[in-house]
């Protein structure tokens, strides 16, 4: 064991990753929007033989979007959008140098977080009925 403390970082699980940043809503809404920019990577292909489909005929709009489960992944795409959207003004505000304070910043990733969630569930609302 060294007598010297040692200042280099160390590679943490990932429950404690987790654990650690889970009591900040600022890292939450970082970690999220990460994580909505990859389920929107992953559904655009499917995105796009659903629409493919949807636009051979009035038979495939029918047929493409009567089933359930193409819807609930419509809507996932566009709750997806939907919070990467309102993640990214807040990032891009934080970028241009608002919100950069501890206090003023957990106060805008919670206002995103109740916007995202409005717009969230209108979304269901809008492609499930």
């Amino acid at each position: 064991m060294p007598a010297v403390k040692s200042n280099r970082p160390i590679n943490l699980p990932l429950s404690q990753v987790i654990a650690v940043n889970s009591k900040s809503p600022i890292a939450m809404a970082s970690i999220l929007h990460r994580v909505s920019g990859i389920v929107l990577f992953l559904l655009v292909p499917v995105m796009l033989c659903v629409l493919q489909v949807s636009l051979s005929s009035p038979e495939g709009f029918e047929a493409a979007f009567s089933n359930i489960a193409t819807r609930f992944v419509a809507w996932i795409f566009v709750a997806a959008t939907a919070y990467h959207f309102v993640m990214g003004i807040k990032h891009l505000l934080a970028d241009a140098g608002m919100n950069e304070e501890f206090k003023s910043g957990k106060t805008a990733a919670i206002i995103s977080f109740i916007i995202a969630a409005i717009l969230i569930v209108a979304s269901f609302v809008w492609v499930m009925f």
